[in-house]
């Protein structure tokens, strides 16, 4: 049995953060492989313009590409229409019944899990493995947890994860300004990026 960590978002791009949060796993023994999912059609970002899905997949590669034990998976942005998290654990565990799956979030999802699609369900099929992220206090996630625990049976793990100052829209930014993203973004990625002349226009 494989013990893996499923890490989501847009990756508009994709960026360090996201990196050492995969390494972090890896290398505490959390999870025995990571498992990039960049978004389909988020229903929580609909109307947001973004790179299509099999780019930021492409993009995605690129950056993990020297990793060990990290993947880059197209389920969601294979499958039509918006993306919910419940449908995707359930396609995965009928793909893969003796892997143990954890679901990997940032505290801004921790608090706000409760109200996704059919999340009770989530809480039953994964464990979530939760990092700092939007200035919430390790106080304030505890007490959440707790509170998530108690009314859904939620498994929830906190990590000690150092929450790192990068984020996509700040990328964005930055090379629609003209200036270097190599110390944000995996490098080959970054050369990637400038090779396309993508996001030159967000500013």
């Amino acid at each position: 049995m494989a013990k893996i960590g499923l890490l989501g978002g847009t990756f508009h791009p994709f960026h360090n953060g996201h990196l050492e949060l995969g390494r972090y796993c890896l290398e505490k023994k959390l999870v025995s492989e990571v498992w990039f999912m960049p978004t389909g059609v988020s229903y929580l970002k609909a109307g947001q313009k973004m790179l299509p899905g099999e780019e930021r997949l492409r993009l995605l590669q690129i950056a993990i590409q020297d990793e060990k034990n990290m993947s880059a998976i197209d389920i969601e942005i294979k499958r039509p229409g918006n993306t919910y998290t419940v449908e995707t654990l359930k396609e995965l565990k009928k793909m893969y019944p003796e892997h143990e799956f954890s679901y990997v979030i940032g505290a801004d999802c921790l608090f706000s899990m409760e109200h996704w699609y059919q999340a009770e369900e989530i809480f039953q099929l994964c464990r979530l493995l939760v990092a700092r992220r939007g200035g919430k206090s390790r106080g304030e996630m505890r007490k959440k947890a707790k509170d998530l625990r108690d009314r859904f049976g939620a498994n929830i793990h906190l990590l000690e994860f150092q929450e790192m100052d990068i984020s996509s829209t700040l990328i964005r930014g930055r090379i629609a300004q003209g200036e270097t993203i190599e110390d944000l973004v995996p490098v080959k990625m970054a050369a990637e990026i400038e090779r396309l002349g993508y996001f030159r226009e967000e500013g």
